[in-house]
């Protein structure tokens, strides 16, 4: 197991009580694909955002790797489990150019790059030496969320929380980063949680779902594949 949760919940403050996430207990495998689908509002991107550390749970138990862990997370923990946004240009300093940002988890976690490396790495997510000196404002939405995925990917994390990661970009696009993550997945045995709203993209990624509504979760079908 190398994600659980144990009656995670989560009360927005000064919202006269209202549970955003209502004792949910979800499990994700290595090498697994794992969907909450729900309505907007319904808790499924409020626990991503707990999942990924941004966010802590008012109460209940998170563990990696079977170790508890909460936010903000440190070391391992940090580097292990990312998320990719619906909206990418919150990943990005507006005022930097994409070569300051795409630089930036390479000297975090002190990881080895050359310009010709990162340039030749960056062609596999359609990207090239000409968006690197572009600010985000221009860049379209696709190459943000292209560029989004290419620096999270960069330092290898176990889990990824994918919150809504192509219901903003055009049919081409989604394409290509749902191909990407597929492929990533089969060659590194990375673990998703894929948050959704589209009923059909869940069926299609995920070997498990989890129905949310009004912060409850509900496996609905699906076995865990520990691979």
């Amino acid at each position: 197991m190398i994600l659980q949760t144990e009656k995670l919940t989560y009360k927005y403050p000064n919202s006269h009580g209202h549970t955003a996430v209502d004792q949910a207990d979800i499990s994700l495998h290595k090498g697994e694909t794992v969907g909450l689908f729900g309505e907007s509002g319904s808790g499924k991107s409020t626990l991503g955002l707990i999942l990924a550390g941004l966010i802590k749970p008012t109460s209940g138990m998170l563990r990696h790797n079977g170790e508890k862990i909460s936010a903000p997370y440190k070391g391992a923990h940090r580097r292990g489990i990312q998320i990719l946004f619906q909206h990418p240009e919150i990943s990005f300093n507006p005022a930097l150019i994409l070569l300051k940002s795409m630089t930036e988890p390479y000297n975090i976690y002190a990881l080895p790059y050359s310009y010709s490396s990162l340039l030749e790495y960056l062609k596999h997510y359609g990207l090239y030496e000409e968006h690197l000196y572009r600010t985000p404002a221009q860049l379209s939405g696709g190459e943000l969320q292209r560029a989004a995925l290419a620096r999270i990917l960069a330092i290898q994390p176990e889990v990824i929380v994918l919150d809504e990661p192509t219901s903003m970009l055009d049919v081409i696009t989604q394409v290509q980063i749902m191909n990407i993550l597929k492929d990533y997945q089969s060659k590194n045995n990375v673990s998703y949680i894929l948050i959704s709203h589209n009923r059909i993209l869940c069926e299609k990624m995920c070997g498990r779902i989890y129905k949310v509504e009004n912060g409850v979760f509900t496996e609905e079908y699906g076995r865990p594949t520990d691979k």
